[in-house]
């Protein structure tokens, strides 16, 4: 039995499509939810039991494991019930897997499973009880700083490189052997399709040379998403997965990557994932039609160039026109040369915060009517200015791609119907 209050969700992966979605990365089991990997367990092996088989089907619990999720394997879910919990037996108690003892309605006696002792004994939560306590009682009083998950890879002479995970759709292991080539492109059979491949290394650096002779074996690739069209990129190999608030340290002069900052403790370059793909395929980012962004305009206002470099990407990647400001005069020289569907501004932008950009852009005639997106960088810094009168229609923090996404989305779909509308009247006049 598992105690309610530790459990999260219930998901049920059917089928070999289901088997695919659990993931190996750095030699840890992960199912991808929405976005974010989540470590898995199997109760079998922790409990040192066999397994009822079920080919067909894998049912996994996500619990909460103090301030951790991991999901949980096991071979069935049956039912809730209310019970009483009685303490283990002295027998028993050296066992931290278990957190007490219910006897059911049939007289049987039936185990309570401790949550973060099952996640300590598996390995997939490694701290102690006083570890994560201490942790977080330190969270409890310092700022809570937006926090974006990376996957960092190694390519060429580059032995650090990093994406958003967020950005990633998958990552796949192909044999050599699979490896072809169509278009003077290598290219690979991929669930049904042509996968164009990308090797990275080249691309970063321009002199090394033909790749025929370093493709690894198996290759492994990093799989992006762009609309309805994939490509993979080539990596000699997947190192990790870091959560981490990073710090931009130096921009990058190299075509290819953003800028580097610390992940980890480590110096981490960051890929500029639009600048791979478009060395890679020419015509890539030529014809856009089924693009959502659908060529609007939208300025991102960010003192880190890091970041304007990751938000650029995501933006991009989904058929905006991007314009970058890294002030409030750089924002408003941008907004005098050229016409700006949309505004995403971070409320920290210097030097006196992106309210203080929004408030003068609506001075002026060409910016009255602008849409405004607010880029907050901490929990704390989110609602305060969302609910003020600085008239953003919409507040985001910086690294949620996908509710940037949407909310830049909406705004840009409100600003080609303001325009519409008025041919629209013409037409029928």
């Amino acid at each position: 039995m598992i105690p309610q209050v530790s459990l999260l969700e219930l998901i049920r992966l059917e089928g070999d499509a289901g088997k695919k979605q659990i993931e190996w990365v750095h030699g840890t089991c992960v199912y991808r939810r929405r976005g974010n990997l989540l470590p898995i367990a199997h109760l079998n092996e922790v409990l040192g039991i066999e397994t009822v088989q079920n080919s067909d089907v894998i049912n996994i619990v996500v619990l909460q494991a103090e301030d951790r999720q991991f999901g949980l394997v096991v071979d069935g879910i049956n039912d809730t019930q209310e019970i009483v919990v009685k303490p283990l037996g002295k027998q028993l108690k050296g066992l931290n897997c278990y957190a007490g003892a219910t006897i059911m309605g049939d007289g049987r006696v039936a185990l309570i499973l401790d949550v973060l002792g099952i996640g300590q004994r598996s390995g997939v939560v490694l701290q102690s009880r006083e570890q994560t306590k201490g942790q977080a009682e330190k969270k409890a009083v310092q700022t809570v700083m937006e926090r974006q998950t990376f996957l960092l890879f190694r390519a060429g002479s580059f032995e650090r490189l990093a994406v958003p995970l967020s950005m990633v759709a998958r990552l796949e292991e192909f044999p050599r052997s699979k490896v072809e080539h169509a278009g003077g492109r290598m290219v690979v059979q991929y669930r049904g399709r042509i996968l164009h491949l990308a090797p990275l290394g080249p691309i970063l650096e321009a002199n090394s040379g033909e790749m025929a002779g370093t493709i690894q074996d198996p290759v492994p690739v990093i799989v992006f998403n762009d609309g309805d069209r994939s490509i993979g990129i080539m990596v000699d190999q997947i190192c990790d997965i870091a959560e981490e608030t990073v710090t931009v340290r130096q921009q990058a002069t190299r075509k290819g990557l953003l800028g580097s900052a610390v992940v980890g403790n480590k110096v981490t370059d960051f890929l500029d994932l639009h600048a791979v793909i478009e060395a890679a395929v020419e015509d890539w980012f030529g014809e856009r039609t089924n693009s959502k962004g659908n060529g609007a305009a939208v300025m991102i206002a960010e003192g880190s160039a890091l970041t304007r470099g990751l938000v650029r990407c995501s933006l991009e990647m989904a058929g905006y026109r991007v314009v970058e400001a890294s002030n409030q005069e750089e924002a408003l020289r941008e907004l005098d040369r050229r016409k700006i569907d949309v505004l995403a501004t971070a409320l920290d932008l210097p030097p006196g915060g992106g309210a203080d950009l929004l408030r003068r852009i609506r001075s002026q005639p060409n910016g009255k009517n602008i849409p405004a997106l607010a880029l907050a960088a901490s929990t704390d810094e989110k609602p305060e200015h969302a609910e003020g009168d600085c008239d953003f229609q919409d507040c985001q923090m910086k690294f949620d791609r996908a509710a940037m996404l949407r909310s830049i989305e909406k705004l840009a779909a409100a600003v080609a119907e303001q325009e519409l509308a008025p041919a629209l009247v013409g037409e029928k006049g």
